[in-house]
C-alpha cells in the first residue's frame, strides 16, 4: 500500500492569495468610507456635458455596501485558496479574465490591470498550481 504525500502549496499560489488578500481589505475599507461619505459633502463628477452633478446618498450606500460584500466574499475566496478547492482556481480564472477584458475598454489606463490580471492568471493555471487546486477533488 502506497502512502499519498501531500502536494507543497506553489510560491505563486500563495502570492495570488496576498494578492486577493490586499483587493478583500481596500474593498472593505474602501466600501466603509463610501458608505460614510453621506455625513459630509457628497463627493461630485462631472458628466460629458460638462455640468457638475452630485452623487445620491442612496447610491453611495449601496455601491460602499456591495465594495464591502466583495472584500468578504474575496475573505471567503483566500481560505479556498489556501486550501486548494478547484472552485477557487475557477473563480480566480475567471474573475481575471473578466478583469482584462474589461480594463480593455479603459486603455490606456487599463494597462496594469491588465498585467496584473494576465500574471495571476499565469500563476493560478502554472502546472503545479493546478497539482495543488486538484488535490482536495
Amino acid at each position: 500500500m502506497t502512502e499519498v504525500g501531500t502536494i507543497r502549496r506553489p510560491f505563486g499560489v500563495t502570492l495570488v492569495a496576498v494578492l486577493v488578500a490586499v483587493a478583500a481589505i481596500l474593498n472593505i475599507t474602501f466600501g466603509i468610507l463610501i458608505m460614510f461619505s453621506i455625513f459630509g459633502d457628497n463627493p461630485t463628477f462631472t458628466d460629458p456635458a460638462g455640468t457638475t452633478r452630485e452623487v445620491g446618498g442612496f447610491w453611495l450606500i449601496i455601491n460602499g455596501g456591495i465594495m464591502v460584500l466583495l472584500g468578504l466574499m474575496y475573505l471567503w475566496l483566500i481560505k479556498m485558496i489556501m486550501i486548494g478547492s478547484t472552485t477557487a482556481q475557477f473563480i480566480i480564472q475567471m474573475l481575471a479574465v473578466i478583469n482584462i477584458v474589461f480594463a480593455i475598454f479603459t486603455l490606456p489606463y487599463g494597462w496594469y490591470t491588465i498585467l496584473v490580471s494576465f500574471i495571476i492568471l499565469i500563476l493560478v493555471s502554472g502546472a503545479k498550481a493546478t497539482m495543488w487546486f486538484r488535490q482536495s477533488a
